[in-house]
């Protein structure tokens, strides 16, 4: 019966491969992202003509500062290749659209991650992860009204250098977003995961390299519409196979698949109503808010208006995007609800899940798979390459130019950054051998960026909320937001790989399976370890981490900058200060804004209204730092 039952799933992984088409389709998306780093990168760069010059007030150093990077531009191409400009290259001269930003948004933050974890995330433990809708929302709100305004205001080149201003310097952090796709890819073509992986770095550092922001974002723009074309027309084509709307809801409910509201108390359900909610909303708007990939691409934006459009589309398309793959999901449930593919040997990880069902329900269908795969990756390419590009920008301004005080010409720039891009995108790819010998895509990816989105989005929140704090508060307060999540994360994987902590998932079938695919297989139900004798932190859900990172921060820095002697408020710039918390500042304090701006411009009058300036003395328009600092902001 054994050797019966292996010949039965060899026939069907052979039958799921890749045709000629669906070779061609993933190949012309790898062809389409080089050509779009070539026509950036050398037909479409700015012109001489077409380069801001000294008398541009846009872009007028009102301190008699020598020009920056986001300030003044050299009037002739200062690179041979890619982009005529530093500035050009990292924030395409802040002259983006909103629409193709906001694709780029959603493509960046899509990734594999979301397109094969969502969907095996509801099919295991039901819909409760679909409230995360709500959260996104308010995520959006949040960005434009709090952090935003700021970022726009001031004008930097990199989130970071936001805390140079405000106290001293830094974080970094490259994610892990090629290793999914590969997994994904490998699962329908039988080729190696490696080299597969290698292709699509080349290929993502290539178009990069060659265009930048440009590049990434219109890049980025058409992935996001393959993307989102992809699933959806799998998920369509899926409900009719099922039987339709009704056929997927009447399984999904006798499954247990429905439960929205989860309003348990405990803080160990690994999806209840308050986790997601509370969880959700801090790790959307920590990194929505102050992670470089996504505030470069704000600065790409000509203003704050547009920066707000860009964000409301961004919102919008992520809850629906969202919305499809968590009803992919039911999808799932609604043709495997009497044969789970898990439990018979047709998949080994719960991510391989709708790639397997990808090619069982469309994989008749020339060019489909092809089609799928290539939305996989196409959010893979975006996804790394907008890290590559943030992260090199980073490296300018808070690396060489902040950490060690140079000062090099704009072709040395541009030197620098370009190999920067080549560095970290073979450094990504050498990821993948670390990454291979993780499991849970979704919940390592989501617990990892906890860290780091819970720490910086708390230091940030810090400076732009609290405005008595001091450099001291933010150290310490980020270096025990840092401890307390990465324990408690730390702590969570090591008791999960041990096996005293496991995720409960809800029951499956094989009752409908074919006989030489069951074999002598026999379902019982799982036994799960008693958990109380674990310490309590290692057992939270993994929405909390951000949470507990972001609020750590907050406490511990605000009461170590009233014990270490808090910032005099009449002395501080409120252009650092977030536009909500302005009419708790004294009014001297705005005689001194703009003063922290080191690459200090004249402001459009749209963001006038954004400051809350109390009238005085002090911001009379006949003073001339209060003049400045009026007709900055």
């Amino acid at each position: 019966m054994d050797s019966s039952r292996g010949t039965v799933l060899d026939s069907i992984r052979e039958l799921y491969q890749f045709g000629v088409v669906d070779y061609c389709m993933f190949a012309a998306m790898l062809i389409l992202s080089a050509a779009c780093g070539i026509y950036f990168g050398f037909f479409k760069r700015t012109k001489a003509k077409d380069t801001p010059t000294a008398t541009d007030t846009s872009d007028l150093d009102l301190g008699g500062n020598p020009p920056t990077v986001g300030s003044v531009e050299s009037k002739t191409p200062i690179s041979p290749f890619g982009s005529s400009t530093i500035d050009e290259y990292l924030l395409g001269s802040r002259k983006l659209k909103a629409f193709p930003v906001a694709m780029s948004l959603v493509a960046g933050y899509i990734s594999g991650v979301t397109i094969l974890g969502t969907p095996a995330e509801i099919y295991n433990f039901g819909t409760q992860y679909w409230l995360i809708v709500v959260p996104i929302i308010l995520t959006g709100v949040a960005v434009c009204t709090i952090y935003l305004p700021v970022f726009c205001s001031l004008k930097l080149n990199s989130s970071y250098e936001y805390l140079e201003l405000r106290f001293n310097r830094q974080m970094l952090f490259l994610p892990m977003i090629i290793y999914v796709p590969a997994l994904a890819f490998n699962q329908v073509t039988g080729l190696n995961l490696y080299m597969i992986g290698a292709i699509v770095s080349l290929v993502c550092i290539f178009y990069t390299l060659l265009g930048g922001i440009k590049a990434v974002v219109f890049t980025d723009a058409w992935q996001v519409v393959v993307m989102f074309i992809s699933v959806v027309v799998v998920v369509i084509i899926g409900t009719i196979a099922v039987g339709g709307l009704d056929v997927i809801w009447e399984r999904s409910m006798e499954g247990g698949r429905i439960d929205f509201f989860n309003m348990s108390p405990t803080l160990y359900g690994r999806q209840t109503f308050w986790a997601v909610l509370i969880g959700g909303f801090f790790y959307w708007t920590s990194f929505n808010s102050v992670n470089q990939t996504m505030v470069q691409r704000y600065m790409s934006l000509p203003n704050l208006r547009t920066a707000r459009l860009s964000i409301a589309m961004f919102t919008v398309a992520m809850g629906v995007f969202v919305s499809v793959c968590c009803y992919a999901g039911l999808l799932l449930y609604g043709k495997y609800y009497d044969c789970d593919p898990a439990s018979v040997g047709l998949v080994s990880t719960n991510d391989q899940l709708f790639p397997h069902y990808v090619m069982e329900s469309v994989g008749h269908l020339r060019g489909m798979p092809g089609l799928f795969i290539a939305g996989v990756f196409g959010a893979a390419l975006s996804s790394m390459s907008v890290i590559l590009n943030s992260v090199s920008a980073v490296l300018l301004e808070d690396v060489l130019r902040g950490l060690f005080q140079l000062n090099p010409s704009p072709l040395k720039e541009n030197i620098f950054v370009r190999c920067c891009v080549v560095i970290l995108g073979l450094t990504a790819l050498g990821c993948l051998f670390i990454i291979d010998k993780l499991d849970g895509i979704l919940i390592v990816s989501a617990t990892l960026a906890a860290i780091a989105n819970g720490t910086t989005g708390g230091i940030f929140t810090l400076g732009m909320l609290v405005p008595w704090s001091n450099t001291k508060g933010a150290l310490v307060g980020g270096i025990a937001g840092a401890l307390l999540s990465g324990w408690v994360s730390l702590g969570n994987q090591i008791a999960s790989g041990a096996g005293e902590i496991v995720a409960r998932k809800l029951p499956v079938s094989i009752d409908g399976c074919i006989e030489e695919l069951v074999g002598n297989i026999t379902l019982v139900d799982p036994v799960y370890p008693d958990e109380s004798g674990v310490f309590p932190l290692y057992r939270l859900s993994y929405h909390w981490i951000t949470p507990i990172g972001v609020t750590t921060v907050l406490i511990v820095g605000t009461i170590v900058s009233f014990l270490t002697g808090p910032r005099d408020l009449r002395h501080i710039d409120p252009e650092l200060i977030s536009p909500v918390i302005h009419r708790l500042l004294p009014v001297e304090s705005f005689s001194y804004f703009g003063t922290a701006n080191k690459n200090a411009t004249i402001f459009n009058e749209e963001m006038q209204a954004q400051a809350s300036v109390p009238p005085g003395p002090a911001n009379d328009l006949n003073g001339q730092v209060g003049k400045e600092a009026r007709t900055r902001w």
